[in-house]
């Protein structure tokens, strides 16, 4: 279920949050069984199998996890057991979302009697796969690494794991931000914060409804059209498209998710910090899915880090890193060449910073401009349907025809959404500007905000359509 579907809006979530407080007034135990129950439900209400594969990734690792706390278990043994923890969580990510990519991947070799037999598979992929198979590894990692000392009861793990407001997107919660020392579960009602979240989930919806489904429908017919002769300004505008909708699609989930979990009595980390900001390769991918980047970094780059060859600062391992950062986003080597891309743009301010910085300082302008066009020009790959499609798109980045070829306001929504969004985030970093800091904090304007963007999402809501992320 969608969290700006009507049915979400109107019928699950006053339940959620009127009925959840009212139960652990009465019992703590029951209150975390209710949103267990309430979170599997709203998880399942469209595949009611989706969550087949969620219990089966969470309850083997819950009890993996357990066995390496309370058993006197061999070095050898626990490698078994951490080993297992990981086949059932990949096995079930190619079941569900590899099976394609083995195939394209074998088709390149003309494998044909092979892939005639992958191209058999046709299941729809589980929404949230790939990020609460990532929350149930680290668990189990930081048990095996000594990190965690304490399991859970089985009703909080599993709550832990298929917590609503973030299972299918995240923001990608750690144990630490769920559970407390002792290994109790963090929720409590007396942490709500209801208007906070209440204007939150209005943002969020307001940049999902209003700004995100827009532009995706522009994306859809430009993407969709003859690509044969398309200018450079028509690929710059393909692509600053497609970057502003996923980012204004994936941080609406966001903050649609922290303000759910505010109102219930759960603070989030922040997930986005106006990426497009970023003066670096690097940066941007500190202000972008904060979640994923960081544990990308403490599980997979930190372990490659210490395995591999460090030559050229480290590129193997980083390239490496950003190679399984990209198949991880997308079944096809198209999701792959992407992750390249960004890791050459990190690995080539890595360099810069350490050998030339001694000796050019480059404008903060300049940088930021760098790095926008670049961070930009990537999501083609990300978002375009075929190999030939994506580069022809980015070669025509470079040719330098400014001819119009698409609809005329798909220009100037992208134009006006990409100054407006640098406004605000500009705006916001200097939020404890004094006159900015009256702004943020007055009351009036920010009620008359939530009433602002609750509006024109009720006008919009009937022409939703499906978060980006739901596809990986």
């Amino acid at each position: 279920m969608f969290f700006h579907s009507p049915t979400a809006l109107f019928l699950f979530l006053p339940i959620a949050f009127t009925f959840y407080p009212l139960v652990e007034s009465k019992s703590i135990s029951a209150s975390r069984i209710f949103l267990l129950i309430f979170s599997l439900i709203f998880y399942g209400f469209d595949h009611p199998w989706f969550i087949i594969p969620l219990l089966i990734s969470a309850i083997s690792d819950f009890f993996i996890s357990k066995a390496l706390i309370e058993l006197d278990l061999s070095k050898s043994s626990r490698k078994y057991l951490l080993l297992i923890s990981i086949i059932i969580n990949i096995g079930l990510l190619i079941i569900f979302k590899y099976i394609p990519f083995i195939e394209e991947s074998l088709s390149i070799f003309s494998f044909n009697e092979t892939t005639s037999y992958f191209s058999t598979f046709d299941l729809i992929l589980p929404a949230g796969i790939s990020f609460y198979t990532f929350q149930t590894l680290s668990y189990v990692f930081d048990v095996y690494q000594g990190r965690l000392k304490v399991i859970p009861r089985l009703v909080d793990y599993l709550l832990y794991v298929c917590y609503f407001p973030q299972l299918v997107a995240g923001p990608i919660l750690r144990p630490s931000d769920f559970f407390n020392e002792e290994g109790l579960c963090n929720i409590h009602s007396s942490r709500s914060s209801v208007f906070p979240g209440f204007r939150r989930i209005c943002f969020g919806l307001f940049l999902k409804l209003c700004l995100a489904d827009e532009l995706a429908r522009l994306n859809d017919i430009a993407f969709s059209a003859d690509y044969s002769g398309i200018s450079s300004l028509d690929a710059w505008t393909m692509a600053f498209g497609f970057g502003l909708q996923i980012y204004f699609d994936f941080s609406a989930y966001s903050h649609m998710a922290i303000g759910i979990s505010e109102i219930i009595g759960l603070p989030i980390r922040e997930n986005f910090s106006f990426p497009y900001l970023s003066k670096s390769a690097t940066e941007f991918w500190r202000r972008w899915h904060i979640s994923l980047s960081s544990w990308v970094n403490d599980y997979l780059y930190s372990f490659l880090n210490l395995r591999l060859p460090l030559w050229i600062n480290g590129a193997i391992p980083l390239l490496l890193t950003w190679l399984v950062m990209g198949i991880w986003h997308g079944a096809s080597w198209r999701f792959a060449f992407w992750g390249l891309i960004n890791g050459i743009f990190v690995l080539s301010h890595r360099l810069f910073k350490h050998y030339f910085i001694k000796h050019y300082q480059a404008s903060s302008l300049i940088s930021w401009l760098i790095t926008l066009f670049s961070i930009m020009s990537s999501w083609i790959y990300f978002r375009s349907t075929s190999w030939d499609q994506a580069n022809y798109i980015f070669r025509a980045l470079w040719v330098g025809d400014i001819a119009l070829n698409l609809r005329e306001n798909y220009y100037l929504f992208v134009f006006i959404f990409m100054i407006g969004s640098l406004l605000f985030g500009l705006s916001w970093q200097h939020k404890h500007n004094p006159t900015f800091t009256r702004i943020f904090r007055n009351k009036t304007i920010s009620f008359l905000s939530c009433v602002f963007c609750l509006f024109f999402s009720m006008i919009f809501i009937n022409r939703q359509v499906a978060f980006v992320y739901f596809q990986f």
